[in-house]
């Protein structure tokens, strides 16, 4: 129940076997590279060193190291793949349908064999459907382009359906000039007047209207044709002309309109060709995950140190992953020269949290945090049994926690749900467990009445609320005692541990001087000598006065003394923010007792309204579970971050993260790639 123990490892090997090598690392998973300069390599007899060294001092040349060039051209060619595959997916993806259960609100998993996902290629069957794709996304493309096109043409035709005139028609004779055009409907008549006063020789007939625009034929004679258009200059007359097209407006528009439907009915045989292509979708998702691997396993070597013939990888192991590093590499063991060494002071060392099964699903709320630096305390098993109490109480109610174990149950076994996905699942399981604990002393079943409930569960609660609410405010308060004084004893074991024992003191005493309250409240005759005492021993221990030599350096030590009476302020602040958990417990049984009472006014009438009672049963309490399930994460959450974490926990470390293939929504089996739940290749 720690932080697992890191390894900095070195791996020496000659040029000729780097893609192996390389290929073998990232099957593995298990080593995180780091970047040069690689760390000091270790002398050959050293007890850690592994491999076959007889050749490697005299041939593999590690005398000048630089980094290591990577291969532009296969990079550029995977780049290419990718841009490919990464198509592909996403245009099948258009028309793949996932029926996996509640398939809006889960991401897709698909499942290949080991064998399969490290065997997928873009081979010449992936070439092929990337043509078919890429003719079926430009025709796609296209004819959205001319069914817009034409619907386009069929709107601004639609006010010149009426004009009995072949568009080829529109330029007039010798001596006349026709000109179409549209303006405003509501100034129509004004633009009329105008033009007409100005100008003798010309002529206007009004088409149609569509929308608040009136479409205008307007004639006037060539000689006055310039003041016609200097005239309607002025106005808000647009002019409008269809040069491409020869038949009547009403023709053209129904050619227009005979046309779309083809267009359309062509989208869909080509849609329908598409969908029967997504079959493929999983098969091109895991391709694009596969060359993204091997495009890492390419770029990976930019953290590589080289010289002219032999190559140095650094890098991160957790201890317990040695011997299946070392068997994963086994088959070039002879060929590789293999350095582990415990990390030197000032290495950034990623950190990885090794803790019992059972514990793991808690380290979800170590994660939201941050992860402790490595060397600190994993908070993890402190956290565990302190939010799982305080879930407990927040919810408080048996049926509540039956119905949150078995949703939780099925979204995890039913549903091809993510790893991280089944570990907050697991978490909430545990989540209703407490639940149950904290509702059978509190007779909490649904929030029914004793008269409501069968017989067996008609005892005597140990806490009968709303009654005993003032009872459940100080228990739920000693438990923030516990909880917060617990963090301050934590903090004086990481100074103890890190070879500070004055500040581990200081800790102490500000948990004795607590102590001393306590002691001074139950036993009014000893208050004054348990409080006085319990505060000199806080201000020598926080001060640090021994050793202080001086006045001034005494009244300095003093006056840090003093101010540790003041965090104790603080402290016993921290201890009221626990009374939220009686707050929400009780908020859970009254919300709950309200629906109860709801239903059975609604339901009293028999019939229908038994169904309807029924109805406002169901809704109201899975309403009352949803947000307190919501409560009880959060505030519990926020105990812990606040309260318990700023008593001695800073977290900042870093995630071990191995340099391994990608997976995302590709789930690997060592057998049948098929899943319950999922989508097989």
């Amino acid at each position: 129940m720690s932080v697992a123990r890191m390894l900095k490892v070195t791996v020496i090997a000659h040029g000729s076997i780097s893609d192996e090598l390389v290929d073998r690392l990232q099957h593995a998973g298990a080593l995180e590279v780091a970047a040069y300069p690689a760390p000091e390599v270790m002398a050959s007899d050293s007890p850690e060193h592994q491999g076959d060294d007889e050749t490697l001092d005299s041939e593999v040349g590690l005398s000048v190291l630089k980094p290591m060039a990577i291969d532009e051209d296969r990079l550029h060619r995977l780049d290419e793949q990718i841009a490919d595959a990464q198509f592909v997916r996403d245009f099948l993806g258009r028309f793949h349908v996932n029926e996996a259960p509640f398939a809006t609100f889960v991401s897709e998993k698909f499942h290949f064999t080991r064998e399969e996902y490290l065997g997928l290629d873009p081979d010449g069957n992936f070439i092929a459907l990337y043509r078919e794709c890429d003719r079926i996304s430009d025709r796609l493309a296209s004819l959205e382009r001319e069914v817009a096109r034409l619907s386009g043409l069929i709107h601004h035709l639609e006010p010149w359906s009426g004009l009995h005139l072949q568009i080829s028609q529109w330029k007039g004779s010798e001596h006349v000039v026709l000109f179409t055009g549209t303006v405003p409907e509501a100034s129509s008549q004004d633009i009329r007047q105008s033009l007409r006063e100005a100008i003798d020789l010309v002529s206007v007939a009004e088409v149609g209207a569509a929308g608040s625009r009136e479409a205008w034929v307007v004639m006037a004679h060539r000689e006055a044709l310039a003041s016609v258009r200097s005239a309607l200059s002025l106005t808000e007359f647009e002019e409008v002309g269809f040069p491409d097209l020869q038949d009547y407006p009403a023709e053209e528009s129904a050619c227009a309109a005979e046309r779309i439907v083809e267009l359309q009915q062509e989208r869909i045989d080509l849609e329908e060709r598409a969908s029967g292509l997504a079959e493929k979708y999983a098969h091109t998702f895991a391709l694009v995950e596969m060359l993204l691997s091997r495009r890492d396993a390419v770029e990976v070597r930019n953290e590589f140190m080289a010289s002219e013939r032999a190559f140095l990888i650094s890098g991160w192991l957790p201890e317990y992953r040695r011997d299946e590093l070392m068997k994963d590499l086994a088959p070039v063991t002879r060929e590789v020269d293999i350095v582990f060494e415990d990390p030197a002071p000032g290495d950034e060392v990623p950190v990885e949290l090794k803790n019992p099964a059972w514990m793991r699903p808690f380290e979800s709320l170590t994660d939201l945090y941050g992860r402790p630096r490595y060397g600190d305390v994993d908070p993890t098993p402190f956290v565990a049994p302190f939010f799982f109490l305080f879930f407990g109480i927040c919810i408080g109610d048996v049926g509540y926690g039956i119905v949150l174990m078995l949703a939780c149950w099925l979204i995890k076994t039913r549903l091809d749900v993510a790893p991280g996905v089944k570990k907050f699942m697991d978490l909430f399981i545990y989540g209703g467990v407490a639940s149950i604990i904290a509702g059978i002393p509190t007779r909490s079943y649904f929030a029914l009445a004793e008269g409501s409930l069968p017989a067996f569960l008609r005892y005597t609660p140990v806490l009968d609320l709303p009654d005993d609410a003032t009872t459940f405010l100080v228990f739920s308060v000693a438990l923030g005692v516990v909880h917060v004084l617990l963090g301050v004893l934590i903090n004086a074991y990481s100074y103890v541990k890190h070879g500070d024992p004055g500040r581990a003191a200081g800790e102490i005493s500000v948990i004795v001087f607590i102590a001393s309250i306590a002691v001074g409240v139950l036993a009014p005759d000893l208050m004054t000598v348990s409080i006085s005492t319990g505060a000199g021993l806080l201000i020598l221990t926080k001060g640090r006065i021994w050793g202080v030599r001086g006045p001034i350096g005494f009244l300095k030590s003093l006056g840090g003394g003093l101010l540790g009476l003041y965090d104790v302020v603080g402290i016993a602040s921290d201890f009221i923010s626990y009374s939220r958990l009686a707050a929400l417990g009780m908020a859970s049984l009254l919300v709950g007792s309200v629906m109860n009472d709801l239903a059975a006014m609604v339901g009293g009438g028999g019939g229908v309204a038994v169904l309807a009672g029924a109805l406002i049963f169901i809704v109201g309490h899975t309403f009352n579970i949803v947000i307190n399930l919501l409560s009880a994460f959060v505030h519990p959450a926020r105990l812990q971050f606040v309260e318990f974490f700023g008593k001695f926990y800073e977290g900042g470390g870093r995630p071990y993260r191995p340099f391994t293939l990608r997976q995302q929504s590709v789930v690997l089996h060592s057998g049948t790639s098929e899943a319950e739940g999922g989508t097989a290749k």
